[in-house]
């Protein structure tokens, strides 16, 4: 279980001493966005030999919500994408930025918001394949995306964009049940703070980080990637570090799951998904099939300690 190694760090965001957990590990801190976006060793340069492969990983990602029509495929394959590599703790977007259909590509990040006194709310977990900046479609996006472990973006250009969704409806049909399905993924993190226990909360996060990278085939053996510290569980729980930390190793002495070195180890599947009341239906991605069809209601857990 790995220790929160900065918690008087993580108290005041608003100094100019780094702070070990996600918003500054291997960063500026959430409120220094503007020197965060400066930095250095941030990468950005056009795909030549990899464009194709680009234009596959975001046509795949896109099929999930269509299928999508001939037209926006060869659309889309003629984009010239650009690709972005960051490190822990590095900003990817910034509060007001604009879609132009960023996918993660490789590594994970989180969605945040961070409040004037410092605090911030994560509120979902990005995986690769997925596009995280659709919420800034239309209007410029209201949080930020920082790289929880390194990470590669890739985009197309936004004129591009543009120019797509004006000449193809069904493209931007297909968005709307991607920003639907990630609407309902939000919800479910309401559901999971506003009405279970601090337990559960960690168990229905546990699933959540699992199921999504398992899917994918990044996870296996019960295991696959957490590189977070206690105040990155904290801030996506709405808990204390001190209170995460009893709630880890109460999971830990139940032989439920661990979080160690970067790892998280599902220990009893069946056991952890009941007490967190997950319900794996919720991260489906939304498609033409299933317009319409009701979602089935997830039991309720058997044990909400």
């Amino acid at each position: 279980m790995q220790d929160d190694v900065c918690r008087s760090g993580c108290r005041n965001r608003r100094s100019s001493a780094p702070c070990s957990s996600l918003a500054g590990r291997a960063s500026q801190l959430p409120g220094d966005r503007d020197l965060a976006r400066r930095r250095t060793h941030r990468r950005r340069y056009p795909l030549a030999s990899g464009t194709a492969g680009l234009n596959r990983l975001l046509i795949a990602s896109l099929d999930r919500f269509g299928p999508l029509r001939e037209g926006v495929r060869e659309r889309l394959s003629e984009c010239a994408p650009t690709s972005e590599t960051f490190e822990a703790g590095d900003l990817i977007l910034a509060p007001g930025e604009r879609s132009c259909l960023r996918l993660l590509a490789r590594g994970l990040a989180v969605k945040q918001t961070v409040l004037s006194d410092g605090g911030r709310q994560i509120f979902s977990v990005a995986t690769p394949g997925d596009l995280i900046d659709l919420a800034g479609l239309f209007v410029g996006v209201d949080y930020e995306v920082r790289a929880l472990a390194p990470c590669e973006v890739r985009k197309i250009s936004a004129p591009d964009l543009r120019a797509m969704l004006r000449d193809h409806a069904s493209l931007l049909a297909t968005l709307c049940r991607a920003v639907l399905t990630e609407a309902r993924a939000q919800r479910n993190g309401l559901i999971r703070l506003g009405r279970r226990s601090a337990s559960a909360r960690t168990a229905n996060l546990f699933c959540e980080i699992y199921w999504r990278q398992k899917t994918l085939g990044l996870a296996g053996d019960s295991r696959c990637a957490l590189p977070a510290v206690q105040s990155d569980i904290a801030d996506a729980l709405g808990l204390s570090v001190v209170h995460i930390h009893r709630v880890l190793r109460g999971l830990r002495d139940d032989h439920l799951a661990v979080v160690k070195n970067g790892v998280l180890q599902i220990l009893d599947w069946d056991r952890l998904a009941a007490l967190g009341g997950f319900d794996p239906e919720v991260f489906r991605p939304q498609t033409e099939a299933s317009e319409g069809s009701v979602l089935r209601r997830p039991q309720p857990s058997r044990q909400e300690a």
